[in-house]
């Protein structure tokens, strides 16, 4: 009885174990990003024009601290890079590990949470045009704002 006991633990312990690994759920879904890209439009928005207009290529991928500067993008006293580094401030206290931008698409990469077996990945893409080359996604809006979610 005791090994019985004992065989059980093990196995409840193990198969919680191998469903938080493989086949916890996922968080990224067509939904949250739409509502999240909503909620925090403004703040989109004031990153991807800063990163578009001034055509830089940058990977940011933490919070900005003070003296903080990022590759690519220059200190400047104006209101449109104060609204863009709070915009990043937002964006990256959310459920983001990146914002990369070429100078002419700014993607905003989330947080992927699920497990091996349904892990997905989710951005909002900025560029401005009705198609993201290379990406199949769906459109947020009509003014170049793009959803792409895909298996990995």
């Amino acid at each position: 009885m005791k090994k019985l006991l004992i065989a059980l633990i093990v196995l409840v312990v193990g198969g919680g174990a191998a469903w938080f690994v493989l086949l916890r759920p996922e968080v990224v879904s067509q939904e949250k990003l739409t509502q999240d890209f909503e909620t925090h439009r403004q703040a989109y928005e004031d990153i991807a024009l800063y990163l578009k207009s001034h055509k830089i290529s940058t990977e940011i991928t933490d919070i900005p601290l003070a003296g903080k500067s990022y590759d690519g993008v220059v200190y400047e006293d104006s209101a449109e890079y104060t609204a863009f580094m709070d915009g990043i401030y937002e964006i990256m206290k959310e459920d983001h590990d990146a914002i990369i931008s070429d100078g002419k698409t700014v993607e905003f990469i989330y947080h992927s949470t699920g497990g091996k077996l349904r892990k997905l990945y989710g951005s909002v893409i900025y560029n401005g045009e009705k198609k993201v080359d290379g990406k199949v996604t769906v459109p947020l809006t009509t003014d170049g704002w793009h959803l792409y979610i895909a298996q990995g």
